[in-house]
């Protein structure tokens, strides 16, 4: 699924189960991710009423830093950085025709910074993983997008609206679930992401 992200953009989609055509590294790290998010990221307190399912920035995942392909990772390499921030999420719970289940709003900000080696275009990649009962990730969804650089800018920033519907999910059982958001990385970012200077 491709959409081009906008300043204010709402969109509602059904959450689907992983891609069995994931590639194993990724699936792997991923895994190892969730791990160290109980680590490295609070989980907020659960509004009053219904017990929302919690929405986190994948600790690990919320940053990233994208370097010219091919090249040895330097200063004059860098392509952008950016990052994830100021994630919030509320719920509805329905019932209709189609059954029951929970509609999820989250809202985040991405900040992305020019680098030297910036190309015309430059595309990035988030998720947004459903973990549920046992540590198991039931539904897995990618939104891809460009980041608007205009000529001359060195930041730009976007806040994205996104609706996901989780259905078969009762409001007796939203707190045993989890949705995670981060960006998509390859093996060589996450490697980077281990380095203490990045994080």
């Amino acid at each position: 699924m491709r959409r081009q992200p906008s300043p204010a953009t709402t969109r509602l989609w059904q959450s689907r189960p992983p891609s069995a055509r994931l590639h194993a590294g990724l699936a792997t790290a991923l895994w190892a991710l969730l791990a160290l998010a109980s680590c490295g990221t609070a989980e907020p307190e659960p509004p009053p009423g219904e017990p929302c399912p919690a929405a986190l920035l994948l600790d690990g995942a919320e940053q990233i830093s994208a370097y010219r392909e091919g090249a040895e990772r330097g200063p004059d390499e860098l392509r952008y950085i950016a990052v994830l921030t100021d994630l919030s999420s509320s719920c509805r719970y329905y019932s209709d025709d189609s059954g029951q289940g929970v509609d999820v709003d989250l809202n985040f900000k991405l900040i992305a910074e020019r680098g030297p080696a910036l190309s015309g275009n430059e595309e990035v990649t988030y998720f947004v993983a459903t973990v549920g009962p046992g540590n198991q990730i039931v539904s897995r969804d990618a939104l891809s997008g460009d980041l608007p650089f205009t000529e001359g800018a060195e930041r730009v920033g976007l806040s994205e609206d996104l609706t996901l519907r989780l259905p078969s999910i009762t409001a007796a059982q939203g707190r045993a679930y989890t949705l995670y958001v981060g960006f998509q990385l390859d093996d060589a970012q996450l490697d980077r992401q281990q380095t203490p200077a990045l994080r």
